[in-house]
């Protein structure tokens, strides 16, 4: 891989290392399918620990595809790219992960399912958007694009696949790859995803990363972010309708901390270290494989549900037994340090450089 250097013209800038063999010591599944999984994480460039957690993720967790959130769609429908670290790009280079960046529709502080809806009926400007992305993932010689459009209506869904198909043909004539993150879903009528064809996108991307999580959310009641019975819903549902080796299972490394229905994102580490602060023992919940604590602060009830190492192993194993490709870690910074010798235990150990 030739050392990647940032040259889009118009960008705008916008804990220790556990040893693989003791990793591979862990409770797994590796044994009982004839490949490991895969493993992907999304480097968020708008948190300052993601970089931190990254040679973890690399050289202990096996991750071999890394995915920074490194394009937005602006409000005008143009591309905002946030040029990437040396730090990042060198560490990227040494393991030898391969890069697909992720290219997001949030802009001013939502996300914007009707703007991007808008842009794709219009053909001119889908072309000059396609165009846009390829000529991005060239010229920073990406191994591909991860796309995570949210929050399309529902009559976006054959304007969206047009577009994705296009984008991975032109793709596929430069050698590179195209991954679409999708929201969960566990039947046909699920209200907020009837954009996403799980059966259709499965034809047209190179992988498809469900995201399973966000189950309870910021404005939600208090409650696991990714119980396991509903992830395992999602792939039986998915499975059905995209090629496993196509499957990535998204798997969260945080929680929220609610007060009523307002909850704040906190990461794993954060959660533990928020319960030793306030005095409580948070509580292990088999059925979701999530942990919870409450206490009161400034005269106000919080109730706190994360997922840690052992919430995440628990999904992998499910990814395991399904016989998917792989899973993906959303996201790399502030989650449970332990999550990465759980995850080599799958994936076959790290990159160590």
């Amino acid at each position: 891989m030739s050392r990647r250097r940032w040259i889009y013209g118009s960008a705008v800038v916008v804990v220790a290392v556990l040893a693989v063999a003791a990793a591979l010591t862990l409770p797994g599944k590796l044994a009982d399918r004839d490949r490991p999984l895969v493993a992907a994480a999304w480097l968020p460039v708008w948190d300052e620990r993601a970089a931190e957690s990254l040679r973890p993720a690399l050289d202990v967790g096996g991750v071999t595809e890394v995915s920074p959130t490194w394009a937005t769609v602006g409000l005008d429908g143009e591309l905002v790219v946030t040029p990437p670290t040396a730090e990042v790009l060198d560490r990227l280079e040494a393991a030898g992960a391969r890069l697909l960046p992720t290219v997001q529709n949030f802009a001013d502080g939502s996300w914007q399912g009707e703007l991007v809806a808008e842009l794709l009926r219009d053909p001119a400007r889908e072309l000059a958007h396609r165009e846009a992305l390829v000529d991005l993932a060239l010229a920073n010689d990406w191994d591909g694009i991860d796309i995570d459009y949210e929050a399309l209506p529902p009559t976006a869904g054959p304007q969206f696949i047009d577009f994705l198909t296009a984008l991975g043909a032109d793709l596929d004539e430069h050698g590179l790859d195209l991954t679409v993150a999708v929201p969960a879903r566990s039947a046909d009528e699920d209200p907020g995803t009837l954009a996403y064809s799980y059966q259709l996108l499965g034809r047209v991307a190179d992988q498809v990363r469900v995201m399973t999580y966000d189950h309870s959310w910021s404005t939600s009641d208090a409650g696991p972010v990714a119980p396991l019975d509903w992830v395992s819903s999602v792939i039986d549902y998915a499975v059905e309708r995209v090629p496993a080796d196509k499957l990535m299972l998204g798997l969260p490394t945080y929680g929220y901390d609610w007060v009523g229905t307002r909850g704040e994102v906190i990461g794993a580490a954060e959660a533990a270290a928020l319960a030793a602060e306030v005095g409580a023992e948070p509580a292990w919940y088999e059925g979701a494989a999530s942990r919870t604590f409450s206490y009161v602060r400034d005269g106000e009830q919080h109730t706190v549900w994360y997922e840690d190492a052992r919430s995440l192993q628990a999904a992998q194993d499910l990814a395991v037994e399904a016989g998917l490709r792989g899973v993906a870690i959303w996201q790399l910074g502030g989650e449970d340090p332990d999550v990465w010798p759980a995850l080599a235990a799958v994936t076959g150990g790290g990159n160590p450089s």
